[in-house]
């Protein structure tokens, strides 16, 4: 079994991170968690944009894009360019250390929308680079999840079939459209919320990343 893990909202704390960012240009926490949310919104309608019209631009550059839309008039150009650049530096959730010390030996990859560049930055910073057998982002097939051209991109970087690859991700719609191409997917839902009615719902979740050694110890005997 291949553990396929989404990176932001996953493993990296995306809003927790450009919050901080945020703080640090002079906003209060308040207005920063919000601001962040905003921009994360936009980030993503962008991305899912881009993959529908076909109109590809690199997780940086829509980042940046985001950044820059939701602060207009905020703050200056250079720090719009700061704030876009904390993708390169996030956190991990509190979790994250505990469940791949427990998946030590298991073949671990990744796949998300960002750039390698900024996911090799933010892996490096937590010494986490080479816990991953493969770091794959969707760059080179010029799409963004949740298009099908994304997930079959890393079925071809990894050489894997869809049967042998249990997908996590913190993202519901990732999850779902992960079970829906044919990954078996498993939804951390660290939050409370009910869960939308997609068609193919991920068949697995957890509450927190420390539970995955469990339920994957659990898939492999059954």
């Amino acid at each position: 079994m291949l553990i396929l893990f989404d990176a932001y909202g996953t493993l990296l704390d995306w809003h927790r991170g450009m919050t901080e960012a945020l703080e640090e240009e002079g906003l209060a926490r308040g207005d920063a968690a919000r601001l962040a949310s905003e921009i994360r919104d936009v980030q993503i309608r962008l991305a899912w944009h881009a993959a529908l019209t076909e109109t590809y631009r690199d997780f940086d550059r829509l980042t940046r894009e985001a950044v820059a839309h939701v602060l207009a008039g905020q703050l200056g150009e250079e720090a719009v360019e700061r704030v876009a650049r904390a993708q390169d530096r996030l956190p991990l959730f509190p979790d994250v250390t505990e469940s791949l010390d427990g998946l030590r030996g298991a073949r671990l990859a990744l796949l998300s929308n960002g750039t390698l560049r900024s996911l090799q930055a933010a892996l490096s910073r937590h010494g986490l680079l080479f816990t991953f057998d493969h770091v794959v982002s969707v760059d080179p097939a010029r799409t963004y999840k949740p298009a099908r051209r994304a997930y079959q991109h890393a079925l071809q970087v990894l050489k894997v079939e869809k049967r042998d690859v249990l997908y996590v991700s913190g993202n519901d719609w990732d999850a779902a459209a992960a079970e829906h191409f044919g990954f078996r997917a498993c939804h951390l839902r660290r939050s409370e919320g009910h869960p939308f009615p997609y068609v193919r719902a991920p068949r697995l979740a957890v509450r927190s990343a420390a539970d995955l050694p469990a339920l994957v110890s659990s898939l492999q005997t059954s």
